[in-house]
């Protein structure tokens, strides 16, 4: 993959990779952009929530249970000092529909955090990830997603 990036005003970018489609990046205006457009933090945890999203999705799909409304919303928690690394990531599942279980949907999200998202697979392992499920208006409680410390790594596959 190719990514290219143009400087437009300020802290004003456009980017696009090879699927051809331009994307802004701006900083706010705490960081000397005009808070036109998500930064590249924001964009980051975008990707990562729309990858598992997509994987969620499909696995429900795939397991024949009828779901009538989806969205996920994702919780970035950062250090506080400078760099302001990601430390935890939390995905809270909001899932409506007939013959679903909250086991069907944490599998799913299971399978995604640990086996097929390759956005959240590439996030370093001391970053935790936790997930919460509201399913037909009830919401669990959150858990830690058990992350393999050699998956992908440098010295694992």
């Amino acid at each position: 993959m190719k990514v290219q990036i143009r400087h437009v005003d300020g802290h004003t970018f456009v980017a696009k990779s090879d699927s051809n489609h331009w994307i802004p990046l701006d900083t706010g205006t705490a960081s000397g952009g005009s808070g036109a457009a998500n930064d590249p933090f924001q964009l980051f945890i975008i990707s990562c929530g729309g990858c598992a999203f997509i994987d969620v999705a499909d696995i429900l799909k795939k397991s024949r249970k009828t779901i009538s409304r989806m969205e996920l919303a994702v919780e970035a928690s950062r250090a506080e000092a400078m760099p302001k690394i990601l430390r935890e990531l939390l995905f809270q599942f909001s899932v409506d529909g007939e013959d679903i279980t909250v086991e069907t949907v944490k599998r799913a999200i299971e399978l995604s955090l640990t086996k097929y998202c390759s956005v959240s697979l590439s996030v370093d392992r001391s970053v935790k990830f936790k997930a919460q499920i509201t399913l037909n208006g009830e919401t669990t409680n959150s858990w830690e997603i058990q992350r393999d410390p050699t998956l992908f790594s440098a010295t694992g596959t």
